[in-house]
């Protein structure tokens, strides 16, 4: 009997725990808003300065946290075309150095400039806030909030501009 009751409760505790990870992971693509039209994303490609690439092998990447696509840097917009795992409280920073893990990004996140919230997983499109210079910084990084979870980073520029 005590046996039974042990198992009955693992496995219920099992099915609670599969179920809440489901639910955190599903949740957000079951909210998510329609992207950006593609016309309106590539039009603000094209009037990007800058453009890089967010690649899916980074070393703080891995198979359930990852972004793949071309990123565009003006200095009114960040614009992202690709595919993007999908998660919750992903964020979109400004980095002055190229990062590509968790403990990278935890180590410069002080310095790093937030530009908004990411709530599509295929395109993007954020508006630069009006106080921040984009030539001050070199890299765009996606970062998930609420597990503290390096998704991608990408490099506009090899160097931030020091007298901005």
């Amino acid at each position: 009997m005590k046996r039974r009751l042990t198992l009955l409760l693992a496995t219920h505790a099992l099915t609670l725990a599969a179920g809440f990870g489901a639910g955190v992971y599903l949740l957000p693509i079951l909210t998510a808003p329609d992207g950006p039209n593609a016309a309106v994303v590539a039009q603000a490609m094209a009037n990007s300065e800058h453009s890089a690439r967010f690649e899916r092998g980074l070393k703080g990447s891995d198979p359930v946290h990852w972004a793949d696509g071309k990123v565009g840097v003006s200095a009114m917009q960040i614009v992202f075309d690709g595919r993007m795992a999908p998660g919750p409280d992903y964020k979109v920073y400004l980095a002055r150095e190229f990062v590509d893990n968790r403990s990278d990004f935890l180590r410069i996140k002080q310095d790093a400039q937030l530009i908004g919230d990411v709530k599509t997983f295929d395109r993007f499109l954020l508006d630069v806030p009006a106080d921040v210079d984009v030539e001050a910084y070199t890299t765009v990084v996606v970062w998930c909030e609420a597990f503290s979870q390096f998704i991608s980073a990408a490099q506009y520029r090899m160097y931030a501009d020091p007298d901005r």
